[in-house]
Parts: C-alpha cells; sequence; structure tokens
C-alpha cells in the first residue's frame, strides 16, 4: 500500500511541476527581453595581429521595424581602448530576433597579461536587459624553436655575476654555451677546462625551459680537477621586442645530493638572458 502512495505522490508531483513549466513558458511570450550570446571566456591575440568574434544580440520579441540598441562598455574593463573596436549600436533587423556586431581586439598596447573586457546595454524603457557578458583578452605570442637561437645577452643578473649565453639547434632541444662561467671563473676562480654546453628542453606550447640534470664543466683549483652537473628550469617569452630566457639553474658536485647555490649561498643562480638582434 505505501508503495502505491509513494507512487501517485510522485505522479501528482510531476504533473504539478509540468503545468507549472507549461505556464512560465506561456508567461514569457509577452516579456520583452534582450540578451547578448555567448562569448568565449578567453580571446587570444597573436602578437602583432588581431582577431575578431561575431556577437550576437537575441530578443524575444519579433517587430516589424529594426531595433536599436546602445552598447556600454563596462566599467571594469581594463582592455586598453586602442586594442578593441565595435560598433557603438546593435540591430536587431525587422520580422527577426537575432541581432549581430563583429569586435576587432588587435595587438595595439596589449601587455603581457590579461585583460578584462566586458559589454552591457544602454537600459531602454519596457525592455528587460541581460547581464553584462565579459572575457579575458590574452596576448599569445608563439615561436619557432629557431626563432630562440643564437647570442643572448644577460638582462637580469640574479647571481651579479651571470655572463652572456649562447644557444644552438640540437634536433628538437637546444644546446647552452657559456652559463655559469662568470660564476666558475670569475666568484670561484676556477678556470673551466673542458664542457661548457649542455642541453636544454623547449616547450613550444607551454612556454617552459627543462635543463635535466647533466655533465656540465670540468674546472681545475689548486691543481685540483673538479667536475659539475647541472640542473634547472626556466620560461620562454617572444611577447618583446627580442625573445627571451628565464633560466633558473643550480650546480652540484657529480654525485652530490644538494646544489652548490642552495647549499653555500640559499639560493639557486640564474638570470634573465635577451636574444641580440643582428
Amino acid at each position: 500500500m505505501m508503495k502505491k502512495i509513494s507512487f501517485l505522490i510522485m505522479i501528482a508531483l510531476s504533473v504539478f511541476i509540468f503545468n507549472s513549466c507549461e505556464d512560465d513558458e506561456i508567461g514569457t511570450e509577452h516579456i520583452d527581453y534582450v540578451s547578448f550570446g555567448l562569448i568565449p571566456s578567453n580571446i587570444n591575440v597573436i602578437k602583432n595581429s588581431s582577431t575578431s568574434i561575431d556577437l550576437h544580440l537575441y530578443a524575444t520579441q519579433i517587430t516589424n521595424s529594426d531595433r536599436v540598441f546602445n552598447i556600454v562598455v563596462s566599467d571594469d574593463t581594463t582592455l586598453d581602448p586602442l586594442s578593441y573596436s565595435l560598433p557603438s549600436t546593435i540591430v536587431v533587423p525587422a520580422n527577426s530576433n537575432d541581432g549581430k556586431i563583429t569586435v576587432v581586439f588587435s595587438d595595439n598596447n596589449l601587455g603581457e597579461n590579461p585583460e578584462s573586457f566586458g559589454l552591457s546595454l544602454e537600459p531602454v524603457s519596457d525592455v528587460l536587459m541581460g547581464n553584462t557578458i565579459s572575457t579575458s583578452i590574452q596576448k599569445a605570442c608563439p615561436a619557432a624553436l629557431e626563432d630562440l637561437v643564437g647570442s643572448f645577452s644577460v638582462t637580469t643578473n640574479t647571481s651579479g655575476y651571470e655572463n652572456d649565453i649562447t644557444t644552438q639547434l640540437s634536433g628538437e632541444d637546444l644546446t647552452v654555451f657559456n652559463l655559469a662561467e662568470g660564476i666558475m671563473e670569475g666568484a670561484w676562480g676556477e678556470p673551466i677546462t673542458d664542457g661548457g654546453s649542455f642541453k636544454m628542453t623547449v616547450d613550444l606550447d607551454t612556454g617552459t625551459l627543462t635543463i635535466p640534470r647533466q655533465y656540465f664543466v670540468t674546472t681545475v683549483y689548486d691543481g685540483d680537477n673538479y667536475t659539475y652537473e647541472i640542473i634547472g628550469s626556466g620560461s620562454w617569452n617572444n611577447c618583446g621586442s627580442s625573445p627571451t630566457l628565464d633560466i633558473t639553474y643550480d650546480v652540484y658536485y657529480t654525485g652530490d645530493e644538494t646544489g652548490i647555490g642552495n647549499d653555500y649561498f640559499a639560493t639557486a643562480f640564474g638570470g634573465v638572458f635577451t636574444l641580440d638582434q643582428p
């Protein structure tokens, strides 16, 4: 008996909910409501280029004449006005409920950090307006591995002894030359007798750099030879006037578990290196 009662209650509730939904749907026929369609949550603008999106405005009412709505850029927009262009109005044509504009985003004064961009509609009497739509605009600066090859000058010197470096293609990696020479020979007084280069992996999708632990250099000090290994990480950036490599690394006596930078100086070595322009 209890199962039958429960079943009947469920049926009654279903009928009630269905009828409520039907009533709501009928009720919206006379509501004059307009709203922007969906906008991507993130939009990338390629360096020195532009991209565009089509933005729709939908209305619940269809009229026999054009309807014109004024567009308002939201107050919380941080994107430079030089970086976007759009019309000041959007038109929902007669006998239609769908208006459309094209918004263009350009790399004009576009920085490396994401910027916000939002739009709303100027209020109109007796018309219900949708919410503000917003997106994040990000400058994208793709690079090929070949773009990161050449002579790099040190522009941010973390240790105070970093020196210029050179990179060369090595299959799908880069070979880096001369890193830490200023530390080894200048700060520590250990002339390099062998090595002086290492392989560095470049991820072109994520913008990261990886230096797997590997043999690095052999030096001489007070008549004794010392061999060192290197390990590190970092990032590359192609959004400025020249590509940069931001490298953090440490050196180890071969086989040691603790790096010399962290062990003796409580910090790793590294710096930012900027590609020299020809």
